[in-house]
């Protein structure tokens, strides 16, 4: 990658950083592309090189943050574990990158019935569900090994994204929720109702 290639590349990740942090705070319709443009430290010129709204920025900035998160995600089952550490790792680290990435969660959580354009939602509703067949595969992973118990994995997926969601969301606003609780009453909630029969008393 050439020097401007590169200097390219940082600039539109400034400008989707920015992105995140203003519609996060001021939401979708309050937010502008010229506090957007002063957050990023460029000229509101500048941002249109690269999008050609408002609302494509949006779309792009929602969408690459949550497959930056799968990718992380990805990491945590390339570790060797058993299957059942597998899972407690995927949501733990889920659990920290919801939080590391709160301003993105706020938008996922919040800002995707504010009225956006059906091409934008449509957009972000797509990496959704590239996180739900992430999820939904992961977990049909382990009932192929005998640990979970054969249910609609991608409905468990959408509860397990929900259960994240609400819980995550609830700590963003109080900040005096202790983590590891959190991490502990998520992963006893969800293996409750996924571990097969036979593996519950090992």
């Amino acid at each position: 990658m050439g020097r401007r290639e590169e200097k390219a590349k940082k600039q539109r990740a400034a400008i989707t950083a920015a992105a995140v942090s203003v519609f996060s705070k001021k939401g979708f319709h309050r937010a502008s592309v010229e506090e957007i443009a002063r957050k990023a430290g460029v000229g509101k010129g500048t941002i249109y090189l690269y999008f050609d709204d408002k609302s494509r920025l949006f779309a792009a900035a929602v969408a690459e943050g949550i497959e930056n998160i799968i990718r992380e995600l990805k990491v945590t089952l390339e570790l060797d574990l058993r299957f059942p550490l597998h899972l407690k790792k995927l949501m733990e680290r889920n659990v920290e990158l919801y939080l590391e990435y709160g301003d993105l969660t706020k938008i996922f959580t919040n800002e995707l019935s504010s009225g956006l354009e059906k091409k934008v939602r449509a957009e972000i509703e797509a990496v959704r569900e590239h996180y739900i067949e992430f999820l939904a595969d992961t977990l049909k992973y382990g009932h192929e090994r005998g640990y979970l118990r054969q249910i609609d994995f991608r409905l468990a997926a959408i509860a397990m994204l929900g259960t994240l969601d609400s819980l995550c969301n609830h700590t963003l606003k109080n900040r005096d929720v202790d983590r590891d609780k959190l991490l502990e009453t998520v992963y006893a909630l969800l293996m409750t109702g996924l571990v097969a029969e036979d593996k519950v008393k090992r």
